[in-house]
C-alpha cells in the first residue's frame, strides 16, 4: 500500500513538474473543421507588418497544434490560412487556449476557450461593428434626403442612442479588461473626447481651442512603458493619424511635436527606436514641402549625438553627409551661389545680379524626356509670371551647347538661358538636382520659399505667397 500511495504521489508531482515546465511556453491548438490538410501560419505583428513565428498542417480533420517551451512576446497575433484569409487575436500572460473558426467566416465564426481576454475583445469587436456598419447607413440615409421631418427625428435619435451605447462600450471593455494587454489596446485607441465646454463642434471660434485639446491629449490613453503595444498596430496607427493628418505641416510645430512624443518613451528601450525611427523615416522623403527640415532635426538631435545606438558608424557617416546636403536648402536659407554660369551666348552671369521680385531656379536638360514635355508647357506660364515679379532662370544641367540652343530656338524659351560647361557637376550636387526638372522658387532676399514642385504648381503657389504676404 505504501508502495502505491509512493507512486500514486511520485506521478503526482511529475505532472505538476511537467505542467509547470510547460506553462513556460505556450500551447494554442487549432480546429478548422473545412481545412483538412492544410498549412497554417502563425505570425506576429510589429507594428503594421506580419513576420512568421510557425507553420504546422492541419490534420484530417482540420486540428493543428501551435506550440513550444518559450512563450511567445506579448502582442497580437495572426493565423493565416490558404487565400489569405485569417484570424487575429492576443497573446497575452495566458498562453495555452484554444482557437475554433470555420475558413467560410473565418472572424464570424470565431470562438476562444481558455482565452477570456480574448474572448471580451472579440465581442467588443463585433458589437463595436455592428453599431458603426448602423451609424453609416443612418448617416447614408440622412445625406440622401427626402426625408420627413418625423422620419429624420426617428433617424437621430438612433444615431444619437447608438453613438451612446459606443462609449459605453469603449468604457466597459477598458473596465472589463484592465491590466491585460487587449484592455490597453482599446484605451489606447479610443478616441479623445472633445469637452462640450470648449464649444460646438461646427463653430469656428471654437475650431482653436478644440484642436489644441485634440493635439495635447491624442495620446493620453497610450501606455509607452508597455512595450508589448509595439507588437500590435496601435503604437504606429496612432503615430500615422497624429503626424500625418493632425499636426500642422509647419516645421518648428512638427519638431515640436516630435521631441514631446519620443519624451514620452525616454526609459523604454525597443519603444524609444520604435518612435525615433519611425518619424526618421517618415521625414526622410517627406510628402509635404519643406519637412524634410524634420529629418535634419531628428538627425542632429539623437542619430547624430549618439542618441540613436542600434545604428552603425557606416550608416551614421551617410545620415551626416545627408544632413550636409539638406541644410543648405531647407525652406527659409539663403540660396547657395551659382558659379560659372553663361548665357547661351556666353556671356558670365551671376543670378544674385538678377533684379526681381522672385526667381525661379529650374534645372533642366533638353534630353530628359519629362523636360522635353514639361518645359514647351511652362515657357506658356512666363509671361505671368513675370507680371506677378518673378524672373524664370532655367538651368541646362548637361553640356553639349549644340542640343540646347536648338531646343532653345526652336520652343522659344525667352527666359534667361544658361548652363556651365565648366562647374555644372558641382552645382548638381550643390542644389540636389539628380533628377529633373527641379524647382527652386526664391523671394527677393533669394532665401528659398518653395522647392520640388512641379511647374504647373509654381503660379498657384506664388499666387497664395504673394497673397498671405501683403
Amino acid at each position: 500500500m505504501k508502495a502505491i500511495r509512493f507512486s500514486f504521489l511520485f506521478i503526482g508531482i511529475m505532472s505538476f513538474f511537467s505542467i509547470s515546465l510547460f506553462s513556460q511556453g505556450y500551447r494554442i491548438s487549432l480546429s478548422v473543421p473545412d481545412l483538412p490538410a492544410k498549412d497554417v501560419i502563425l505570425a506576429h505583428r510589429l507594428g503594421l507588418k506580419f513576420y512568421t513565428d510557425d507553420t504546422v498542417k492541419t490534420d484530417e480533420k482540420g486540428k493543428a497544434v501551435f506550440e513550444a517551451s518559450k512563450p511567445l512576446p506579448g502582442g497580437m497575433y495572426q493565423l493565416v490560412f490558404p487565400d489569405k484569409k485569417f484570424v487575429e487575436f492576443f497573446v497575452d500572460t495566458n498562453q495555452v487556449f484554444s482557437v475554433f473558426t470555420k475558413l467560410g467566416a473565418p472572424t464570424d465564426s470565431l470562438v476562444f476557450t481558455g482565452s477570456t481576454e480574448n474572448t471580451r475583445f472579440l465581442d467588443w469587436q463585433r458589437k463595436l461593428t455592428k453599431n458603426r456598419s448602423r451609424i453609416s447607413q443612418i448617416q447614408a440615409r440622412i445625406k440622401q434626403g427626402n426625408l420627413s421631418s418625423d422620419s429624420s427625428q426617428l433617424l437621430n435619435s438612433e444615431l444619437k442612442q447608438i453613438q451612446t451605447t459606443n462609449s459605453h462600450l469603449w468604457d466597459s471593455a477598458i473596465h472589463d479588461l484592465a491590466g491585460t494587454l487587449p484592455g490597453k489596446f482599446i484605451q489606447g485607441l479610443k478616441p479623445v473626447t472633445i469637452p462640450e465646454s470648449l464649444g460646438k463642434q461646427g463653430d469656428k471660434s471654437s475650431q482653436a481651442k478644440q484642436y489644441q485639446y485634440l493635439k495635447d491629449h491624442f495620446f493620453d490613453g497610450i501606455d509607452f512603458t508597455d512595450e508589448r503595444l509595439l507588437n500590435t498596430p496601435l503604437i504606429e496607427t496612432k503615430l500615422d493619424q497624429y503626424f500625418k493628418q493632425i499636426v500642422t505641416p509647419i516645421i518648428d510645430s512638427i519638431s515640436a511635436d516630435a521631441k514631446r512624443v519620443i519624451e514620452k518613451t525616454k526609459g523604454h528601450k525597443n519603444m524609444y527606436q520604435f518612435v525615433v525611427q519611425y518619424l526618421f523615416n517618415l521625414y526622410s522623403e517627406p510628402e509635404i514641402m519643406g519637412t524634410d527640415a524634420v529629418y535634419v532635426y531628428i538627425a542632429e538631435n539623437y542619430y547624430l549625438t549618439g542618441q540613436a545606438p542600434w545604428i552603425d558608424s557606416t550608416n551614421l557617416r551617410g545620415i551626416s553627409s545627408r544632413v550636409n546636403e539638406l541644410k543648405p536648402l531647407l525652406i527659409g536659407k539663403e540660396v547657395p551661389r551659382l558659379a560659372g554660369l553663361v548665357t547661351n551666348e556666353n556671356q558670365p552671369i551671376e543670378f544674385i545680379n538678377i533684379k526681381s521680385k522672385y526667381l525661379i531656379l529650374y534645372f533642366w536638360s533638353p534630353d530628359c524626356s519629362f523636360c522635353k514635355e514639361s518645359t514647351p508647357k511652362f515657357i506658356l506660364e512666363y509671361p505671368d509670371l513675370k507680371q506677378m515679379g518673378a524672373e524664370v532662370m532655367a538651368i541646362n544641367t548637361r553640356t553639349d551647347k549644340a542640343t540646347w540652343s536648338q531646343f532653345i530656338t526652336d520652343h522659344k524659351l525667352n527666359w534667361i538661358n544658361v548652363f556651365s560647361p565648366e562647374n555644372i557637376k558641382e552645382i548638381i550636387e550643390k542644389f540636389q538636382a539628380f533628377s529633373t526638372p527641379t524647382v527652386y522658387v526664391l523671394d527677393e532676399s533669394r532665401h528659398i520659399i518653395a522647392k520640388s514642385i512641379s511647374f504647373d504648381q509654381i503660379k498657384p503657389f506664388l499666387t497664395r505667397y504673394i497673397a498671405d504676404h501683403k
